[in-house]
């Protein structure tokens, strides 16, 4: 029982060492910028938009609206059928469509890399490339914000995502994943200059790595976490442009959530076991951004140590703990009710930061302090799914925010 509580322990220390080890060292990671980016850049958006049709209008007025304009012959929606309604709604608002051939492939990577190698086969090529998904809407000055991050030579920007369906609780506990991303996460990282990690869309590509590459490179089934790693392995800048939004809609059913969050989970791992040894091998060389290169390196395995660390003192060590099994069952209620405490407190660190910028009605904040814990928790049954579900792709989700 002693070693159960003794190994558990160990297991948690390890895990809070490795999630602030890589922010705790000496060494700044150095910027690594393009040169100064064109004052009036190019710039063509790209849009995923397979049977989008109930959401992609919001997405296209809110880009027509923009201060910084974009001529409509320079927006690209990308379909799979003539038939498919989204179609005539880029029609009316006369731009670009892009019909997919190679069908086979599924995954939104694959989808951006057909319509990019066809513009490279025209020869089409622009300074500057934005990709949304369908279901976003931005803010009118967050092309001319974010724009400004290209001007500096940041090759890689995103912005500022925050929640359509910001008045239901089951949206807003799932949202509160991007703002840990960004508003934690990426925060930190930036203030050592270091390689942040990409959540969806919102953001650019400098077009001088679209001309090289000839394609967009990126097919996995999180293709935003696989470029991350890319984009620190090569050293390639990226920043978070925190004051230019952008809004997406979360599933509002726990069933298309866990479809959506297995994805992720599938997608995440599948990346980090690829990379996870070049990124070893390139801080070998102790390259400028060697403290990103670490952090990438040990991505979640934190969590997962002190999962387990939780596991082994509340399961095995109570469990085999020489007292009486009603003693011990309380002795887990109890552990279980300071987990979740835990969680609680987390959730409203994470809802003071998301009410700064993202106003929440009480009743919703109140809602989602004490479901969250719960959602947080579900990842198990996600990772489940990920694990058993080998059907498991780039799946349609349920939309309905239209603005």
């Amino acid at each position: 029982m002693i070693w159960c509580f003794g190994i558990g322990f160990a297991f948690l220390f390890l895990g809070l060492f490795l999630m602030f080890y890589p922010k705790w060292l000496k060494k700044n990671n150095q910027e690594r910028l393009e040169k100064k980016g064109k004052k009036d850049p190019s710039i063509a958006i790209l849009i995923p938009a397979r049977d989008e049709s109930k959401v992609i209008e919001g997405l296209l007025q809110s880009i027509e609206e923009q201060t910084l304009k974009v001529p409509s012959q320079n927006i690209y929606i990308i379909v799979e059928s003539k038939k498919d309604p989204t179609v005539t709604i880029a029609k009316k608002h006369q731009m670009q469509i892009f019909i997919r051939k190679k069908l086979e492939l599924k995954t939104k990577g694959y989808a951006l890399q057909e319509l990019v190698e066809d513009l490279a086969k025209k020869k089409i090529y622009y300074d500057c490339y934005f990709i949304f998904d369908a279901d976003n809407r931005l803010e009118k000055d967050f092309l001319e914000k974010m724009i400004k991050d290209y001007q500096k030579g940041y090759a890689i920007s995103t912005g500022y995502r925050s929640l359509k369906n910001k008045d239901k609780v089951f949206p807003v506990s799932a949202g509160l994943t991007f703002y840990l991303v960004n508003e934690v996460r990426n925060q930190m990282s930036l203030k050592k200059n270091g390689n942040i990690i990409l959540s969806g869309t919102g953001y650019y590509i400098h077009g001088k790595y679209i001309k090289e590459w000839q394609t967009f490179p990126f097919h996995s089934l999180t293709e935003d976490y696989e470029s991350s790693l890319y984009y620190a392995l090569h050293q390639i800048s990226t920043h978070y442009c925190e004051d230019a939004c952008f809004y997406d809609e979360q599933p509002e059913k726990y069933k298309t959530s866990i479809k959506q969050r297995s994805r992720w989970i599938k997608g995440y791992f599948t990346n980090w076991f690829h990379y996870r040894k070049k990124l070893k091998e390139k801080r070998k060389q102790n390259p400028s951004n060697y403290a990103s290169l670490l952090e990438m390196e040990i991505g979640i395995l934190p969590v997962i140590l002190i999962i387990i660390g939780f596991i082994l003192i509340l399961g095995f060590g109570i469990f085999l703990a020489p007292a009486k099994l009603s003693l011990r069952l309380l002795l887990f209620v109890i552990g279980l009710g300071l987990i979740y405490l835990l969680l609680v407190i987390i959730t409203a660190m994470l809802l003071w930061i998301a009410t700064k910028k993202m106003p929440l009605k009480k009743e919703v904040i109140l809602g989602v302090l004490f479901y969250h814990p719960i959602f947080l928790i579900s990842y198990v049954h996600a990772l489940f799914v990920a694990i058993f579900d080998k059907n498991l792709g780039w799946e349609k989700i349920e939309r309905k925010s239209k603005l």
